[in-house]
This record gives C-alpha cells, structure tokens and sequence, in this order.
C-alpha cells in the first residue's frame, strides 16, 4: 500500500497535551477525538484554539469522531434536527482543530416495532442529505463509519455508497466481523472499495466489540491488510482501543508496523 497513516483514539481519561506530545515521541501522525464525555463539544470549543496549537507543534493532526449516542436516524423529525445540527456544529468545531475528516455512524436507533426497516432507512437518509453536504462545505471528507445493530452495516454498505457518491467510508475491522464478514472477505471488500475507503478503524476483538489494540484479539490482520496492500491503498488509520493505557497503545501499533513490514 502506499500510504497507511497511523494514529489512535484518544481517550476519555487520557489529558490532551501530554497525551499529544507522547504520540508525536511515538511516531502517530494523528489521534481521532471523539466529541463526547471529556472530549464533548461544548467542553471543548472554547479550548479548540490551544488544543490545535497543541497539535501543529507535535507535528499531528487530527480525525474528528462525532459522537454516536445521538441518532441521526431518529424518526422523530424535531429529534433528528437536533442531531443535525449537533453534528454540523461539530464539524465547525472540527476544522477548528485542524481536522480534514469527520467520521459519523449513518445509523438509526428507531424502534423495531414501531417502524419498518424502510422507513428507518429513509430516517437516515434525511439526515445525510444534509450531513454529507455540510461536510464538504466545511472543507471537510465526510466518513461514513460500517456499524452492527443498525440498517447499514458492511454488507449493505455498498447501497450507501451507491445512493452517496460524495460520500467517503470509514471501515471498522471489529464492527464487520460482528456483521459476519470473515477476514477475507474483508480484504475483498477493501480490493473492490478501495476508492471510497477514506479512513480505517483498526480494532481487533475476542468477543462482542471490545475495542482492543490490534494482536491481542483474534482477527487476522494479515488477511485484512492484503486486501488493502493489493488496492495500493493510502489514508488514515485509526487504533479505535478502549484504554487509557499508553503502554497498550504503543503496543498495538507496534503490532500493525510488525504486520506491515512483511
């Protein structure tokens, strides 16, 4: 592949600057700042002018997570608003830090038996007639993230993608095992949509969607990134981990330069 830019999520417990200046000594090039709990934008907005200079004299960047508890599939129409201007708020905020990506689940939370499987996805897709517009007037690449329990996951992506083709995808490793997508599978959905492929979740799972570092679940990276190294793939990559731990952290990328260097 040519080029896999490598960065993490920061996590909720971990302080910015110093956690910054550690991923400049370890060689990221990014971390991913999901705009919720410590991180949440009205936390933060007022900080966004020190956290960017925090990151240009580390020499990072950033990717912007917009949260994933509000749900930009609600069928309720003052509810899905909210959410959507939640979310365009957080891309302002977003190129305020100096983000070039925003990732954002195209998901639906509806209840079931209230509400067909087509009405839901029409839900959806009233939110992103507005989203992935105000992404790209915002100068930012609007990534589109493969869900579990929603009505987009890895294998009706493609319909996604068909239906929004200024639209970019975030893949998650984790999220279309879950689905029932097998490792070489995956590597044959990144050789055949590669181009629209933008931004990679790497999250590696034993069980459910743990969110550990890659090598220390059970899926086969190595597969994986065939796929990806066979489309001469570039772009970013996230390590999505649920630690604080930076030892764990360092680690997991360790595993992924391991995988990439053979």
């Amino acid at each position: 592949m040519r080029s896999l830019r490598l960065g993490f999520t920061l996590g909720l417990e971990l302080p910015f600057k110093q956690t910054i200046e550690w991923a400049a000594e370890e060689g990221f090039e990014f971390v991913e700042i999901l705009l919720d709990g410590r991180y949440a934008r009205e936390r933060i907005e007022d900080r966004s002018e020190s956290m960017r200079t925090s990151l240009s004299d580390a020499g990072l960047g950033a990717v912007v997570h917009l949260p994933f508890v509000p749900d930009p599939g609600s069928p309720f129409t003052p509810v899905r608003n909210g959410v959507i201007s939640e979310f365009t708020a957080g891309m302002e905020l977003a190129v305020d830090l100096g983000a070039e990506k925003v990732v954002f689940h195209p998901s639906s939370d509806a209840w079931e038996l209230g509400w067909s499987e087509s009405e839901c996805r029409a839900f959806v897709h009233e939110s992103l007639d507005e989203l992935i517009p105000a992404a790209h007037e915002h100068g930012l690449t609007p990534c589109l993230e493969n869900v579990v329990s929603s009505y987009y996951d890895v294998t009706s992506f493609p319909e996604l993608l068909d239906r929004y083709p200024d639209a970019s995808m975030t893949f998650d490793t984790s999220h279309a095992l879950l689905a029932g997508m097998a490792e070489p599978e995956m590597a044959q959905f990144c050789r055949e949509h590669a181009d629209r492929i933008d931004h990679l979740h790497l999250v590696d799972t034993r069980d459910g969607d743990e969110h550990l570092p890659v090598g220390m679940g059970h899926i086969d990276f190595a597969t994986v990134f065939e796929g990806i190294a066979d489309a001469d793939w570039s772009g970013t990559a996230t390590l999505e981990v649920g630690t604080n731990d930076l030892d764990t952290i360092a680690l997991g990328k360790r595993h992924v330069e391991a995988l990439l260097a053979d």
